[in-house]
């Protein structure tokens, strides 16, 4: 049985209405925490899911490129529960891609891909940070890719540029945020079975050790143990849930 150990804790969790990003607020919610959920889509049925399952939970729609509205939705959580102990940053896209430019329609996806996976990663971060710091601690999950270590086929350069970006961006925010009490790590998933891949061609499995493509749930797991106790003096720190396709970092 999942242990409360998260009760009175507040989690903020973005690209929260579906796949990965739902699937983590299950589980914190099953582990005591209030969770709020921001997307640019509809987080209605996640929020309901959640509250079925007996978890609190909140829904807001929000464009993670757009600072204000991350800065907004920060301080709106906390005038409202007081404090924000978690933020998972979900929101993402991976749209198929080229290897360099030729044309301008590859330039405007890349400008796209990267505002949204780097520009609003830092924008969320940035909307809880000061929060962390003056309550003295908080976790910080920021989610990769596999694509930081191998590239990637499909999506484009611009998607595995922005995945590493991540990384470098988790190793710095651990760096400086430790004093604060502010652990920060990354999940860097592997090839997950979700609504926004699965028009993607899959890979043979034979390729993947553990012969199967990967859940959402194989990825929430990793990012509920980041955000409790269990973490504690881990911090710096990216966890591969690749099904063993990327074996060491």
């Amino acid at each position: 049985m999942t242990k409360p150990d998260l009760e009175g804790q507040v989690a903020l969790i973005t690209g929260g209405a579906r796949g990965i990003g739902k699937a983590a607020g299950l589980m914190l919610a099953a582990r005591g925490a209030r969770v709020h959920l921001a997307d640019v889509l509809d987080c209605t049925g996640a929020v309901e899911e959640i509250a079925a399952a007996g978890g609190s939970a909140a829904g807001h729609t929000l464009d993670v490129t757009d600072r204000e509205a991350c800065a907004e939705l920060g301080r709106r959580i906390v005038a409202d529960d007081g404090r924000v102990d978690i933020i998972v940053c979900n929101a993402g896209v991976c749209p198929p891609g080229k290897a360099v430019w030729e044309d301008d329609a590859d330039l405007e996806q890349w400008e796209r891909v990267t505002n949204i996976n780097i520009n609003g990663t830092q924008n969320s971060i940035a909307a809880v940070w000061d929060a962390m710091r003056k309550q003295g601690g908080g976790r910080v999950v920021i989610i990769s890719s596999m694509a930081f270590y191998r590239g990637g086929v499909i999506v484009g350069t611009e998607y595995s540029a922005s995945k590493a970006a991540l990384i470098g961006m988790t190793r710095h925010l651990a760096r400086n945020g430790g004093q604060h009490g502010i652990i920060v790590n990354a999940v860097a998933p592997g090839v997950i079975e979700t609504d926004m891949t699965r028009d993607f061609d899959k890979p043979d499995l034979d390729e993947i050790p553990l012969r199967r493509l990967g859940t959402s749930e194989d990825v929430a797991g990793p990012i509920s143990f980041l955000c409790g106790p269990e973490s504690a003096y881990m911090t710096g720190t990216v966890l591969n849930v690749t099904g063993g396709i990327v074996l060491a970092d």
